[in-house]
């Protein structure tokens, strides 16, 4: 008598279909993004897309996965960071419009702090630590 206790899609409702049943995790989830910009995202799609149009899927496929992410009952404890490409301002104001949008509770870091933050950890004592700047989540309502 076997029994199958693997779950690859999740019915439950508190679950979007696409995150398969998995243990809940305490900790950090990273997830590294480029910011949709039309002229700069899903650029071999922009012949058939155009270039406003590719951006506006590349939004939609982060937006899912921020979705995701954030509505997976597993992971509700879990912090989630958001580091994004390029680190300027322009990209900064384009991805908390993205995530105001959605209403979602995510860590940002741009990734021009990161890698000054990794050139400073090679500098640094290991029993040191590096203070990234990281961006607290949205303050949003529901």
């Amino acid at each position: 008598n076997t029994t199958n206790t693997t779950n690859t899609t999740n019915n439950d409702d508190n679950n979007p279909p696409c995150i398969p049943t998995i243990p809940a995790i305490n900790g950090a989830i990273v997830v590294f993004a480029k910011v949709p910009h039309p002229g700069t995202s899903k650029t071999r799609l922009s012949p058939l897309l155009g270039a406003d149009g590719a951006a506006s899927l590349a939004q939609a496929m982060l937006s899912d996965i921020l979705i995701c992410l954030s509505h997976c009952s597993p992971l509700k404890h879990t912090v989630k960071v958001l580091v994004y490409a390029p680190g300027t301002k322009t990209a900064e104001s384009k991805l908390v419009s993205i995530l105001s949008s959605l209403g979602l509770d995510y860590h940002f870091l741009n990734e021009r702090e990161g890698r000054v933050a990794e050139g400073k950890k090679e500098e640094q004592n290991e029993n040191e630590n590096v203070d990234l700047e990281i961006h607290p989540p949205l303050q949003t309502t529901s």
